[in-house]
């Protein structure tokens, strides 16, 4: 019976000591950006989610309740508020009363809308103090990719007054976002098909809430294994390991994988089926401006990109590089990749997340104003 009890006292010692070395793994991993997930637990950062002002209800999926005034968002390195106007879009000027065309629709996702940063400290915000110009910010988080940027100018941005239009194309999440073999049960559109055509999750439903499959989430939380999964995520980093291992099971498993180790990510992809939807609605989008519009595509480069390319990763030659330079070319748009800038670096980003700070917006806006000179 002794040597029962000890022999079980030793199993249990050895899994807490596998336990903790995972989780250690798990923190260092994660602060060092080597995984696919490295977000802190939720109850360690997310004091103010900066949510609240977020919906999944229009065609586009992810966007902004109407003119919301407060939604605060608060991390270790950032501590804003969010405010939208009567479109939905992040300004304190409303849009529909606008008389001048002479205004630049921004386009784009996170970092466009200026995920953890105050207002005035945004691209679009500043562009209007520097440029002549009004920036009309059409930003929005919540994976929003070349399929909601379409669907975002054709339905809203066309029906606002402005005559140039700014394009931020993100490698690093534009390839994926829109991608119907990772669709979720979120209210968002999809490419499915040869002929990459449009579609919603069968379970999805529009809501103010956001994302919109949280709903179902919370459901399933009230189970036992809901509930672990809960405490994983809340309150330990090992949830971003065991969430990237599960990524890159899946990946291997479907036709097209996708995967930050084996390089086929972000500026180095080669999944054709991806790029060429990601493209196609590039294309479209591109398609819907008016001809003798000015425009610009600007592409944004990650850390990680940044690391890979110092590192003499090539990627000039890539599939979707050309045809970005191509659209580019056929529509007579100014063409920018910030990786090729030097002023461009990593000190860019926030210390405690992957989108730009407040030096990333004054430097890019510096870039874009520099080159639109000559």
């Amino acid at each position: 019976m002794i040597k029962i009890i000890i022999k079980s006292a030793n199993w249990i010692f050895g899994i807490l000591i596998f336990v903790l070395l995972i989780e250690v793994f798990s923190f260092f991993a994660s602060k060092l950006d080597l995984m696919l997930f490295n977000s802190p637990p939720g109850a360690y950062s997310r004091i103010h989610t900066g949510n609240e002002w977020r919906t999944e209800k229009e065609p586009w999926g992810a966007w902004h309740k109407l003119n919301f005034k407060a939604d605060r968002h608060q991390r270790s390195c950032f501590d804003v508020t969010y405010e939208s106007n009567d479109v939905g879009s992040r300004d304190v000027i409303d849009y529909l009363p606008l008389l001048s065309n002479n205004n630049v629709a921004i386009i784009g996702d996170s970092f466009v809308e200026g995920y953890g940063l105050n207002l005035e400290d945004t691209f679009a915000y500043k562009l209007k103090k520097i440029y002549g110009k009004q920036g009309l910010n059409f930003g929005a988080s919540g994976d929003f990719g070349p399929v909601q940027e379409y669907l975002l100018y054709k339905s809203l941005i066309s029906k606002i007054p402005h005559n140039e239009v700014i394009y931020f194309f993100l490698p690093g999440n534009d390839f994926v976002d829109n991608d119907g073999g990772r669709m979720s049960n979120r209210y968002r559109p999809y490419f499915v098909g040869n002929d990459y055509k449009i579609v919603y999750p069968d379970s999805a439903e529009p809501t103010e809430w956001f994302p919109s499959a949280k709903l179902k989430e919370n459901v399933s939380n009230f189970t036992f294994i809901g509930k672990i999964k809960n405490a994983l995520v809340e309150y330990t980093w090992t949830a971003n390991t065991i969430r990237t291992v599960q990524h890159l099971k899946e990946s291997k498993s479907e036709s097209r994988p996708l995967s930050k180790i084996n390089g086929d990510f972000s500026y180095f992809i080669n999944n054709e089926y991806i790029v060429n939807g990601a493209m196609t609605y590039v294309d479209k989008l591109f398609s819907e401006i008016p001809k003798n519009y000015p425009k610009t595509i600007i592409i944004i480069p990650t850390r990680q990109d940044l690391k890979h390319i110092e590192n003499g990763t090539k990627y000039m030659h890539l599939a979707w590089y050309e045809n970005l330079q191509k659209i580019a070319t056929n529509y007579d748009a100014r063409f920018i990749d910030l990786a090729t800038e030097k002023n461009y670096d990593l000190s860019m980003f926030h210390s405690c997340d992957g989108h730009w700070n407040k030096k990333g917006n004054e430097t890019v806006l510096e870039i874009f104003l520099s080159l639109n000179s000559k």
